[in-house]
């Protein structure tokens, strides 16, 4: 992956891109609806070992294996401190945000102004300029953010630091996003990149979670349907189509389909919560929307 913006010579279809973005951003946001689930069964930290414990050991090796003892040592090192961040330093602290009361709505509005921060970022670090044209576009998503989320702050009972947990899960992420763009030796099959990246994370986990009790986990029939629905959606679908966006895309333009994120997870926690919707909602999403068409254009140009 280089550090530069691909060219649309270099980009796929744009159907297929855009599809991978909202494919991405629907399997994204069903992350923060999982672990309200998944902390109903177990304990959060508990529940994030096991599932990446799961996507190691029996969905990602056969297919990771080969490609495994092709990487050098540098690129060891690379993905898993890319990994370190985007799984453990990101979910880490927006889990136990959840566990504590945050609603996921709230969540998911603090955690993907993800875009923001990457343009930011991108003001101070080499080789990840921000371009004039896609300033509007991420002006755009973040009012949609804001406007998606304002009613959802009134959701929940979590303790004030608690909401600043989620801040910190964005920080990491952002990081890492940027650290995969300017890294241009990553290894080509997404199998092994997951593999490498959850590998250096899965340790944090079971530290956090025998922090709190043991890696035992409940064999009910609820705590196996969260596993799976945290394995399939936020982890497969969720990661592995981020990382494929950011093959193609800037990383202002690959991380900009999160601006969707509050509004797809307020729906998320309406249909499986019966949390409450506004009239807001539709209004955020449409501008984040709007958001995501504008720099999805500046990334064509």
């Amino acid at each position: 992956m280089r550090a530069t913006t691909c060219t649309p010579r270099a980009m796929p279809g744009a159907t297929r891109l855009l599809a991978v973005q909202l494919g991405m951003v629907l399997a994204w946001s069903s992350g923060f609806v999982g672990y309200r689930y998944a902390m109903e069964q177990a304990p959060v930290f508990l529940t994030s070992f096991w599932r990446f414990a799961v996507c190691l050991a029996l969905l990602l090796l056969p297919f990771a294996w080969a490609g495994l003892r092709r990487l050098s040592a540098r690129q060891w090192r690379r993905q898993a401190l890319i990994g370190a961040l985007a799984y453990a330093g990101y979910l880490a602290p927006i889990a136990k945000a959840i566990e504590l009361g945050v609603s996921p709505g709230v969540a998911a509005l603090m955690a993907d102004l993800l875009p923001l921060l990457v343009a930011l970022l991108a003001l101070v670090l080499p080789g990840q300029r921000t371009r004039p044209g896609q300033w509007p576009g991420i002006a755009l998503g973040v009012a949609g953010v804001l406007w998606a989320g304002h009613a959802a702050l009134a959701l929940g009972r979590a303790p004030g630091w608690a909401y600043g947990l989620p801040l910190l899960g964005m920080l990491a992420l952002a990081l890492a996003t940027l650290l995969q763009k300017r890294w241009d030796d990553a290894p080509g099959s997404l199998a092994v990149v997951l593999f490498v990246q959850i590998g250096a994370a899965l340790p944090a986990f079971a530290g956090l979670a025998l922090a709190e009790g043991s890696l035992r986990p409940p064999l009910s029939g609820g705590f196996l349907f969260g596993l799976a629905w945290l394995v399939l959606l936020p982890t497969f679908g969720g990661y592995g189509l981020y990382w494929l966006g950011l093959r193609h895309l800037s990383a202002q333009g690959g991380s900009a389909a999160l601006y969707l994120s509050p509004a797809l997870t307020l729906l998320w926690a309406h249909w499986m919560f019966a949390e409450p919707l506004t009239p807001m909602l539709l209004g955020g999403l449409l501008l984040s929307l709007a958001g995501l068409g504008w720099l999805y254009r500046a990334e064509r140009r």
